[in-house]
C-alpha cells in the first residue's frame, strides 16, 4: 500500500522530457508541474510538440524513444510495467481527446461504453455501473441520462459526444485530467459549456487540468498559468495574467498578435508568427522591442477613409447568387427534421456573405443546397440568372466549373494516395479540360499562387500542415477558375497563426481573382474579419441578417446577442468576467 503523499507533492511533475522519433527531437526537454485542483495551459501551434507531450504522460506514443521523468504524485509513470501502466490510465490520470467521434465507438451504445470504463476500474457489479453512468452523465450535464444512456455517439451532438468523452475520463475518478484541444471546431456556446464545466470538475473534484489548445480566448478564460510551447520547447511559462498582459518571448507575442476576435482592425491583413517573430528555439528571452502588432492609431476596426477592404462589393455590383423560400427536411427514424425552413438571401459580386450560427443550425445544408449537392423540397436557387435546382446532371456540372467549396477538413477531404500536384489537377481531369502536361502546368500554377512552391507538390498529405493542407484544398478550388466560392467552416479546425494566414490568403485571392464568397462559420471574430453581410441562423431559418458594422455594433436579436457574449476574449481579466457574468446569468 502507497504511503500518502505529501500535500506539496504535485499531481503530475514532468521533468526534462525529451520525445524522439528517429532523429527528430518533437519534444525536447519539458518541465512544468501541476498542482492539485490547478487550471494549467499548454498552448502553441500545430506541430509544437502539444499533443506529444500529452500522449507522453499516458506513454501512448508509438513507436518513440521518451526519456526524462513523468510523476504522477508519487508514481514514476516511465517505469511502469505494462500491466501498472493499464492500471493507471483512467484511475490516476484520463484524457479528453479531440475529436470524440473518433473515440467513441459507433456500434455500441454510449451506456455501454461509459459502463466498460468504470469496470475496468472497480469492481462493481453490471447494474450499479449502470447507475454510476447515469450519474456521470447527468454530472456532465446531458439531459435525460437514464434515457440517453441507450443511445449510439452519431445520435448525439458535437457538444454532447464531447461530455460523453468527459464522463468516461471521469469514471476512474482520475487525479489528473488533459484535455487536448477538447473545444476545437464546436461552436461558441457548446465551447463556453464545456470549459464551464471542466470549471466546475476542478471546483468540485479538485482535479488537476492540463488543457492543450490554440485558441488563446479559452485558454485565457480558463486557465490560471500557462506554458507557450514551439518547435517542442517551453519558451515561456508565466501566470495567466502576466503572459497576456506582458508577454516576453517574441513568439508569445506574435501568436497573441494573430488572434482574430471581435476588436480586430478588419481593414489590415492579421500578423502571423511568420511576419512578426524570427524563429526562435530557445527558452524565454526578455525582448524590450514593441509587438508588431501594435497599431500606431486607435484601432476602432472600421475601415479608414478611403480604405479597400476585401469583401465589401463595388457600388452598384449585380447580385450573382440569389437564395429564396429554399427548404429542406430529413427524415430521422419515424419523424422530420426541418433543416432549413423558407431561408432567403442574396449575394452580390465581390462581396463575402457570412453565413453564422451554432452546430446544428442548418448552414451547412445551406451551402449544400446552392451547390446542388442536397435538392431542395421547395424554394429557388439562381446563379447569375440561371436557376440551379432542376438543372440536369449535364448542365448542373457545367455550372460547378463556376462554384466550388472548401470544406472543413481538408484530410478528409484529399485522397490520401495522391500527390499534391495530382490532387489539385484532378479537378481539371474530371472536366476534361486539357492533356495531362497542361492540366500538371495549371496545377503548379495554382499551388504557387496559394503560396505552396516546388518543394511541395510531390508531398503527400500527411506530409503536411493542416494550413498547407487547406492551401492544397484551396488551389484545388480555384483551378477551375470558378467565381464563386463556398468556404465551409474552412480555417475552424486551424491554429490561430495557421488561421490568420489562411485568412490573408483567402482576402488576397478575393481581390486578384475578382471572387465572391459564401463564409459559413461559428466563429463570430473571424465572420466579423471576413463578411461585409451576414445571415445569423437558428434551427434552419435565418433569424437576423445585416450589415457587419450593424450587426456587431446593434444585434437586435436575443440569439444573435447571446452568441456575441459568448465569444472568448484573449484577455485573462476580461475573459473571466464575462464568463462570471454568463455564469451568474444562468443561475439567475
Amino acid at each position: 500500500m502507497n504511503t500518502p503523499e505529501p500535500a506539496t507533492t504535485p499531481a503530475l511533475r514532468v521533468q526534462d522530457l525529451t520525445v524522439r522519433f528517429g532523429s527528430t527531437e518533437a519534444v525536447r526537454g519539458v518541465s512544468f508541474d501541476l498542482a492539485a485542483g490547478s487550471r494549467t495551459g499548454l498552448v502553441g501551434e500545430s506541430g509544437s510538440g502539444k499533443s506529444v507531450t500529452a500522449l507522453s504522460v499516458m506513454r501512448l506514443v508509438q513507436g518513440a524513444t521518451t526519456t526524462g521523468q513523468v510523476r504522477l504524485g508519487d508514481v514514476d509513470v516511465l517505469a511502469l510495467n505494462r500491466r501498472r501502466l493499464q492500471k493507471i490510465r483512467g484511475s490516476r490520470v484520463a484524457m479528453i481527446y479531440q475529436d470524440p467521434m473518433s473515440s467513441l465507438n459507433p456500434v455500441h451504445t454510449i451506456g455501454a461504453q461509459i459502463t466498460e470504463a468504470i469496470t475496468l476500474h472497480s469492481t462493481v457489479s453490471r447494474r450499479d455501473a449502470r447507475d454510476r453512468a447515469v450519474e456521470l452523465l447527468s454530472e456532465v450535464g446531458v439531459a435525460r441520462a437514464q434515457e440517453r444512456l441507450d443511445a449510439y455517439p452519431h445520435q448525439f451532438s458535437g457538444g454532447m459526444r464531447q461530455r460523453v468523452m468527459i464522463a468516461m475520463a471521469l469514471a476512474g475518478d482520475p487525479k489528473v485530467l488533459i484535455a487536448d484541444e477538447p473545444t476545437t471546431a464546436l461552436d461558441v456556446t457548446i465551447q463556453a459549456r464545456i470549459i464551464d464545466l471542466l470549471d466546475r470538475i476542478v471546483a468540485e473534484r479538485h482535479t488537476a487540468v492540463l488543457l492543450i489548445t490554440h485558441d488563446l480566448g479559452v485558454a485565457a478564460g480558463f486557465c490560471d498559468r500557462i506554458h507557450v510551447m514551439q518547435h517542442g520547447l517551453i519558451v515561456e511559462s508565466a501566470e495567466a495574467e502576466e503572459l497576456y498582459a506582458r508577454p516576453q518571448h517574441p513568439y508569445t507575442r506574435s501568436l497573441l498578435g494573430a488572434v482574430v476576435d471581435l476588436q480586430t482592425d478588419v481593414t489590415r491583413p492579421i500578423p502571423t508568427t511568420a511576419d512578426i517573430a524570427p524563429v526562435r528555439t530557445s527558452p524565454i528571452e526578455v525582448d524590450e522591442r514593441p509587438t508588431a502588432a501594435e497599431p500606431t492609431e486607435p484601432d476602432t476596426g472600421r475601415p479608414p477613409a478611403g480604405a479597400t477592404v476585401p469583401g465589401i462589393p463595388q457600388p452598384g455590383a449585380p447580385e450573382l447568387l440569389r437564395v429564396t423560400g429554399i427548404r429542406k427536411t430529413f427524415e430521422l427514424g419515424h419523424s422530420e427534421v426541418r433543416a432549413v425552413d423558407d431561408v432567403s438571401f442574396a449575394v452580390r459580386r465581390g462581396q463575402t456573405f457570412g453565413l453564422v450560427g451554432e452546430s446544428g443550425s442548418g448552414k451547412s445544408t445551406v451551402s449544400s443546397c446552392i451547390l446542388g449537392l442536397t435538392p431542395i423540397d421547395a424554394g429557388r436557387v439562381e446563379f447569375d440568372g440561371t436557376t440551379v435546382n432542376g438543372l440536369g446532371r449535364t448542365e448542373l456540372r457545367e455550372l460547378r466549373r463556376r462554384m466550388q467549396i472548401v470544406f472543413q477538413d481538408p484530410f478528409a477531404a484529399l485522397n490520401r494516395r495522391h500527390t499534391v500536384r495530382r490532387l489539385v489537377a484532378a479537378p481539371l481531369a474530371a472536366h476534361g479540360i486539357g492533356d495531362r502536361r497542361e492540366r500538371a502546368d495549371r496545377a503548379v500554377e495554382m499551388l504557387e499562387l496559394v503560396g505552396l512552391g516546388t518543394q511541395y507538390h510531390d508531398r503527400l498529405p500527411r506530409e503536411l500542415s493542416g494550413g498547407q493542407c487547406q492551401r492544397v484544398a484551396i488551389a484545388r478550388a480555384l483551378v477551375l477558375e470558378p467565381e464563386f466560392l463556398v468556404l465551409d467552416e474552412a480555417v475552424s479546425a486551424l491554429d490561430v497563426s495557421l488561421q490568420a494566414q489562411v485568412l490573408n490568403l483567402l482576402r488576397e485571392l478575393q481581390q486578384r481573382l475578382d471572387l465572391t464568397y459564401l463564409f459559413v462559420s461559428h466563429d463570430l471574430g473571424v465572420v466579423r474579419y471576413m463578411c461585409s453581410e451576414i445571415a445569423v441562423m437558428q434551427s434552419g431559418a435565418i433569424v437576423e441578417q445585416a450589415g457587419r458594422d450593424e450587426l456587431f455594433a446593434e444585434p437586435k436579436q436575443e440569439y444573435t446577442r447571446a452568441l456575441l457574449a459568448a465569444v472568448p476574449t484573449a484577455d485573462p481579466v476580461t475573459e473571466k468576467a464575462r464568463r462570471a457574468r454568463s455564469t451568474a446569468a444562468v443561475s439567475a
